[in-house]
């Protein structure tokens, strides 16, 4: 992944940038930017476009003042850069000058964003340097991710892995956990970087550890004896203060398990924690296992969960996609899922509450606001529509299985 133009557009510095046209493009790539001002001679103006507008996913800024005589030539431009498969536009508009609405709806209809800059600063020069800085900083940012994905392939020897482990932290130590960061709206690599310097700054990062910006969100990989001297989720709990200032924990971190975590509340992030991993070469092994629980936490709406937490679902997580499971959840909900959609019922999901409330009538019942006795009606309708009887101990086991895959391949 690399800068986009939305990046550019969240720069602080560019705050007062307006979108013109274009917002369909906003996730254009910029891996170039430079100036369209060519106006300074016009015999050399045809050379220098094609010098320097050969390169896709050009970030261009221009005055236009070739074009305060004539407006129309905008439009020309548009369509150049626009050929030339460039990221957008940005016009520092100090001439005033009209941006017509054939310009505006070309640019919608190739989602070619185009800003309009109405102050004087920050200079080109300034912004080009800005934009090269942010690409530089955003292709490291992403290098750890990409060798983490290259980690949990599996497709490494054992001296590739080495140098993985090595590119990732050389001061890593033994053992390992893994805590997963899942932002609950939009994150961008500029949150990354707000969210990294609040560690460093609250002095939580320690040289054994690490942190990478992944997916929507962080992975922080916590290393060293620390873990071995109480709960996984005091070592955490540090980390998840300086992520999200708004989660309410104690400074110290103390607390008892991953329910007054939970209950801690937290704005910002979903947390998935691996368990210890006393061997370094489990690194893999823990990162998905902090994916799981976090994806798990995300589902049930909540801020924290541990993988050593979600009892059967360790072993279904893993193999909730793989053919056999699928194949076995389809004989239970497919059959379900159709009788909802044709009769506009709520079968699936009172069986899918009745697995989670253990087999309970009274908690289902309570959980969705139901009297029992409906409940008990909706379970012996889907017990006949699948031939089996909920309510009996061996056919509420093979149902249970069937609506825990579910669950799973909801992540």
């Amino acid at each position: 992944m690399k800068l986009t133009i939305n990046d550019v557009r969240n720069f602080p510095q560019l705050k007062k940038m307006t979108l013109i046209a274009g917002e369909g493009g906003l996730n254009r790539e910029v891996t170039h930017c430079g100036i369209l001002d060519y106006e300074y001679d016009k015999d050399l103006s045809h050379k220098y476009y094609e010098y320097n507008y050969q390169m896709s996913d050009f970030l261009t800024l221009t005055s236009f003042l070739y074009a305060k005589n004539d407006p129309n030539l905008i439009y020309d431009a548009v369509k150049k850069l626009i050929s030339k498969n460039g990221s957008g536009l940005i016009i520092k508009n100090i001439y005033r000058l009209p941006i017509s609405e054939n310009v505006i709806r070309y640019a919608d209809h190739n989602n070619f964003p185009i800003f309009i800059l109405n102050d004087s600063y920050p200079f080109f020069e300034d912004i080009i340097v800005m934009i090269n800085k942010a690409m530089e900083r955003y292709g490291s940012l992403y290098y750890l991710g990409h060798k983490v994905d290259s980690v949990l392939s599996g497709d490494m020897n054992e001296s590739e892995f080495a140098q993985a482990m090595f590119e990732i932290n050389p001061s890593m130590e033994e053992p390992v956990a893994a805590a997963c960061f899942t932002a609950r709206d939009r994150f961008t690599a500029e949150d990354y970087i707000k969210v990294e310097t609040r560690m460093y700054d609250m002095a939580v990062i320690r040289p054994e550890d690490c942190m990478f910006f992944y997916e929507n969100g962080f992975i922080l990989l916590h290393s060293g004896h620390s873990l071995t001297n109480g709960p996984i989720e005091e070592c955490i709990a540090p980390y998840l203060l300086a992520a999200d200032p708004s989660s309410g924990i104690a400074s110290s971190g103390h607390m008892a398990h991953s329910g007054d975590v939970a209950s801690s509340g937290g704005d910002l992030f979903t947390v998935g924690v691996s368990g210890i991993h006393h061997i370094r070469s489990e690194l893999a092994e823990a990162i998905r296992e902090s994916l799981y629980a976090c994806s798990f936490a995300y589902e049930k709406k909540g801020t924290f969960s541990l993988f050593d937490d979600l009892g059967i679902y360790q072993a279904l997580l893993p193999f909730a996609e793989s053919q056999p499971m699928t194949a076995y959840m389809n004989r239970f909900i497919y059959p379900l899922e159709i009788y909802d959609s044709d009769k506009n019922s709520h079968l699936l999901n009172t069986v899918t509450q009745f697995v989670k409330e253990g087999g309970s009538l009274e908690q289902t019942a309570a959980k969705m606001g139901q009297h029992k006795n409906t409940i008990r009606y909706r379970l012996n309708r889907a017990g006949q529509i699948l031939g089996i009887d909920p309510l009996s101990l061996g056919d509420y086991e093979q149902l249970a299985l069937a609506v825990r895959i579910y669950i799973c391949s909801e992540h």
